[in-house]
Order: C-alpha cells, then sequence, then structure tokens
C-alpha cells in the first residue's frame, strides 16, 4: 500500500539580448495505489490491484520582458482523476518458456474546473462553458500485454513482445525554437489520450563472462499532438486552438555487448531508431521527424579495478542532435526582418557528447563506520554541446544572419567524500 505526493515543475529564465522571458510548468500529484500478489501454485505469480490519482496541472506560464514591455500570463489550469485496476500473471508454461500476461484498465476522469471550449473543424472556437464542479469527461482504454521468452538452450533465449500503453499527459513543443519552452498538457474534451502499440523481437546469450543481445521494435501510436503552422506559442485562451492531432511511429533496433568478469568490464551499446509523426495541415501532410527523435545513440562505459581499494570508471555517449525547424530564408518588410520556414523538423541540432572520467578509493572500514572518496570529471573534454540555436542579424556584415549558440556547462569536476556507519 502506497501513498504519494509528487510535484514536478521546471522555472527557467532566459536572457538574450533585449528579450528576456520566464517559463514555468508544473504537474503536483497525489497517488493512491493498492497492489497484492497472489501465488497458487509453482508455476503462477498473479499481481493485481487498483491505483487513483488527483492530478493539477499548469500547462504553462510564460512572462516576457522585451522592448515593448509585454508580458503573458498563465494558460488554463486542469484537474483530472486517474483511476485504474490491473491484473497480471507470470506463467511458466514449460520449462523452455514464460509467458507474462496482463491487462489494465484506464478512467481518466477530467474534473469540470474552469472554462472549456468548443472547436469547429478548423479548430476556432465556438463556445466557451465556465464550469465549477463534477466530472466533465471520462476517457476508458483497456491496455492488454502478453510477453514470451524462448530459452534456447543454456546460453541463449529469445524474447517476443505486445504491449499496449495510453499517455493521459502530452509534452508540447515549440519546435521553431530551441529554446525550452515545452508546456506539459493533460488531456481534455478536444485532446485525447495518446494510445501506444508496441511489438518487439529480441534475442540474448550470454557465455563465457559476455552478454550480447539484439532487440528490434515497431511502435503506432495515435492522437499525436503537435503546434499547428504559425501557431500562437503563448495563447492564453484555448490552447486547443493552436493544435492538430495525428498519427505516430517509431522503429528501430538496438545492440548491447557487455563483459562482466575480469579488473576491465563496461559494456557498449548502440540504438538506430527513428520517430515520426504525420498530422493533416502539418508539412503537406507527409512523415516528418518528431523534436525527440535521434537517429543514432551510442554509449561505452569502461570500468577498472586497479586494487581491491581503487576503481576507475570511464563513460562516452554520443547522440543524433534533435530534429527542429530552422528558418530557410527571409525577407524585409518595413525594415523589419521576417524568417520564412519550410519543412517542419527539416534540420538538426548539432550532435551531443561527452567524456565522463571518475574513480572511488575506499578509505578503510572500522568497527563504527567506514568511508570512500568519489572524484572524476564530467565532461572531461570541455565538449560545447548546444543548449540553444538562435538567430540574429549581423551587426558588422548587412544582410547577413548569424547563427548564435547558446551552451550551459564545459568541464565539472567533483568530489565527494562518503561516510557509512554500523
Amino acid at each position: 500500500t502506497s501513498l504519494i505526493y509528487s510535484n514536478y515543475d521546471y522555472n527557467i529564465d532566459i536572457e538574450n539580448n533585449d528579450n528576456n522571458f520566464n517559463v514555468i510548468s508544473s504537474i503536483s500529484d497525489l497517488n493512491f495505489k493498492q497492489e497484492f500478489q497472489f501465488y497458487p501454485n509453482p508455476d503462477h505469480s498473479f499481481r493485481f490491484g487498483f491505483n487513483a490519482i488527483y492530478h493539477n496541472v499548469v500547462p504553462g506560464l510564460v512572462e516576457s520582458d522585451d522592448s515593448t514591455n509585454t508580458r503573458f500570463t498563465d494558460l488554463q489550469k486542469r484537474y483530472s482523476i486517474d483511476n485504474s485496476v490491473w491484473l497480471a500473471d507470470e506463467w511458466k508454461a514449460a520449462k523452455w518458456l514464460n509467458i507474462s500476461a496482463g491487462v489494465r484498465v484506464n478512467a481518466f476522469s477530467i474534473l469540470a474546473k474552469g472554462d472549456f471550449y468548443t472547436l469547429d473543424e478548423n479548430n476556432k472556437i465556438t463556445d466557451t462553458i465556465s464550469y465549477d464542479g463534477g466530472i466533465l469527461k471520462t476517457y476508458i482504454n483497456p491496455e492488454p500485454r502478453l510477453s514470451a521468452s524462448i530459452i534456447l538452450n543454456n546460453n541463449s533465449s529469445v524474447k517476443a513482445s505486445y504491449n499496449r500503453n495510453v499517455q493521459n499527459f502530452h509534452l508540447i513543443t515549440n519546435s521553431t525554437s530551441t529554446n525550452p519552452t515545452d508546456k506539459w498538457l493533460s488531456s481534455t474534451n478536444n485532446i485525447k489520450p495518446e494510445i501506444g502499440d508496441q511489438i518487439s523481437l529480441g534475442f540474448f546469450k550470454n557465455t563465457d563472462g559476455y552478454e550480447f543481445s539484439i532487440e528490434g521494435y515497431y511502435k503506432k501510436i495515435q492522437n499525436v499532438v503537435d503546434y499547428k503552422d504559425n501557431a500562437n506559442v503563448t495563447n492564453t485562451d484555448a490552447i486547443e486552438s493552436q493544435l492538430l492531432f495525428g498519427d505516430g511511429r517509431s522503429y528501430g533496433a538496438e545492440f548491447f555487448l557487455k563483459k562482466n568478469t575480469g579488473k576491465l568490464t563496461g559494456w557498449i551499446s548502440y540504438m538506430l531508431s527513428r520517430t515520426e509523426q504525420k498530422i493533416s495541415g502539418i508539412n503537406s501532410n507527409s512523415w516528418y521527424p518528431s523534436k525527440q527523435d535521434r537517429t543514432h545513440d551510442v554509449s561505452i562505459v569502461a570500468m577498472y579495478d586497479v586494487s581491491p581499494k581503487l576503481n576507475l570508471s570511464a563513460t562516452w555517449v554520443y547522440h543524433s542532435g534533435n530534429a527542429v525547424t530552422f528558418p530557410s530564408g527571409k525577407y524585409t518588410i518595413n525594415n523589419e526582418v521576417i524568417y520564412y520556414y519550410t519543412e517542419r523538423n527539416g534540420y538538426r541540432m548539432p550532435a551531443y557528447h561527452r567524456l565522463d572520467i571518475g574513480g572511488t578509493l575506499k578509505l578503510g572500514s572500522g568497527k563504527k563506520f567506514s568511508s570512500e572518496l568519489s572524484f572524476g570529471c564530467y565532461n572531461v573534454y570541455g565538449q560545447k554541446n548546444a543548449y540553444t540555436i538562435s538567430f540574429r542579424e549581423s551587426e558588422t556584415t548587412p544582410n547577413t544572419t548569424e547563427a548564435l549558440k547558446t551552451y550551459l556547462f564545459t568541464w565539472v569536476p567533483y568530489v565527494t567524500w562518503h561516510f557509512n556507519f554500523k
């Protein structure tokens, strides 16, 4: 039995020449969860239970302070109750076959508190109704799951799975800006829950101190959300009027190799993937990359035991830059430069990579306490990974546009002293 309160929020201040702005978004939850376990025989293990969550969502508060002193207030707050029940069975069907099956039923109820909108086929507001209590709408969705593991021999196995996941919260991203102006929205009478159906198939091998796996997956998503072209991202009325809805898909393969024995251990993983969306009214109704799409994702981790008291480690990560919509051209009207945009998410941020190194030194152990010293450096070669990229007119070269990269950190050393009392 669990009773949980959680609060997620971010508050980001951006100082960009004469245009400074502040972005705030938050989700707070009160969560009650009850789970039971039942073992009728050695071959079956059942889990079942229920969950109730009260959500309080602030989609976004954007405050801007520029040369015109414009300020934007917060979007409509939303409240909801997220109920679910589930049943799962781990079944040892044979010595060579394990099956996991289950279903979760989710009921997401939108509380009728605040203003709600009726939109026409062009997403324009036709009616606004204010409520002060009750339930406005409930979405009920089943989430079935099925997986199987087939043991080929003492060292190898094959795993296959299908599962459906329902997401009642949506991350809305402005892809024409790399600034962190994302907003979290809950499902409403106009925004339906996203539904993802995923299948995967993998081969796993473990022998002579090494692990190897290769796994592929395909995921189909319904009710994907994105801003329409030329959307007013600071709209303080119905943000639904600035959105369009469609389909998504994600597919790829992951390769993993791990060494478990010897003084030198570690692993290498590589992911090749694609995440795309297709929404009527965006990108000529063609598939385009999601902002979170990463074609390549590499991790290399090494750990070396110098002695029983000293351990060293290094981690190198690399991934393709996120998809983003940069201007493809510009024109001038009344001495004001207007940027021209073409394909949605047709460009990429620079690739991200860094090297972290660290070590742990055991200082000794007594009857009452023990201690160890951890030390290292984050981003040891000081890579200036782009946090945002903005565009401005050159002050020295007329009619020339400059791309300006903002980065947060280069190298960050650290030292930590741990004490364990017995």
